[in-house]
């Protein structure tokens, strides 16, 4: 399909979450940069988002909010994931920059004309991310902004808060990757890592992006343990590439997450003790915080519960 150099695509993976999908775009039609396409991917297999979408559709055709919106709706017969749902949106696009927007999240107006600027005047860039303020943390931006070569910071695990949501993407530099890899609990990391073996990240120090709580947090799950683990085993040529260290950060971290988890689940378990002692192991760095875990950890979660208040 013919590439538009000056529109954005926005892609809206939704699935059954119609209330903050409209929020979802009406934030879109807020922007104050034009031109923009929408197209809205909706995984729910039963089109439960349609009339949503061509409410919005009726809507936005009269540009009162800036200029008209050209809105894609695409029904899936069936959920097949986020990645899915994102290839699918981005196959359709035809603009130059691709945002993905995920369906519970909001661009603040001035998002799209601030990350197109700098794409813009950037010769090697081709991902432009910012800050972002969640509804249960508050406002998010990093104390040291990723720029530049990001790959080592995404095999590490450690590119947040460059997100799908906060991020804007050439659309050139997309279409290497698609479709967009499926790695269950790990998508959005995978798909950092590839972007980053193809182009530069840069950051807008503003927050740009209001990030809602779901109702089911996947970084809270086991599905996330078990996805980052699988993502350091598939890139295990790449992590060979660079300093130990850059494995040992991310498996680390990963081990930590999992020891944490078991705590959620079990007043005491020697699963969470093990896998705290092992992140403690495996640190690069911080050897004296991740030991005094594991330890807290044989006391189960009331241990955890007072290293967590008093630090």
């Amino acid at each position: 399909m013919a590439q538009d150099e000056e529109t954005v695509s926005v892609v809206v993976p939704t699935y059954y979450r119609n209330d903050r999908l409209r929020e979802a775009l009406d934030s879109v039609a807020a922007q104050t940069y034009r031109p923009i396409e929408v197209v809205v991917v909706d995984g729910s297999g039963e089109a439960r988002a349609r009339p949503v979408v061509e409410a919005f559709d009726d809507e936005a055709s009269t540009g009162d909010e800036g200029g008209a919106l050209d809105v894609t709706y695409v029904a899936q017969d069936r959920d097949e994931g986020p990645q899915a749902a994102r290839s699918i949106g981005a196959e359709r696009a035809t603009g130059a920059y691709v945002q993905f927007l995920d369906d519970d999240d909001r661009l603040l107006p001035e998002k799209l004309a601030a990350q197109v600027s700098r794409l813009d005047s950037a010769e090697r860039v081709g991902v432009v991310y910012c800050g972002l303020r969640d509804e249960e943390w508050g406002e998010i931006r990093p104390d040291d902004p990723l720029r530049g070569d990001a790959l080592e910071r995404a095999l590490r695990i450690d590119t947040f808060p460059a997100i799908p949501s906060t991020m804007l993407v050439d659309a050139d530099v997309l279409a290497e990757l698609l479709p967009l890899g499926n790695r269950h609990g790990a998508d959005d990391s995978g798909m950092k890592i590839e972007l980053a073996r193809r182009t530069d990240f840069d950051y807008v120090d503003r927050v740009l992006v209001e990030r809602g709580k779901p109702d089911d947090p996947l970084s809270s799950s086991w599905a996330h343990v078990e996805g980052r683990k699988r993502l350091v085993e598939r890139y295990a040529d790449l992590y060979d590439e660079f300093p130990d260290e850059v494995w040992r950060t991310a498996v680390r971290q990963t081990y930590y997450r999992q020891g944490r988890k078991h705590l959620e689940e079990k007043r005491w378990s020697a699963a969470a003790v093990a896998s705290l002692a092992r992140a403690a192991v495996l640190t690069p760095e911080d050897r004296g915080e991740y030991v005094r875990d594991a330890l807290a950890a044989v006391f189960g979660r009331p241990g955890m519960a007072a290293v967590d208040r008093f630090g």
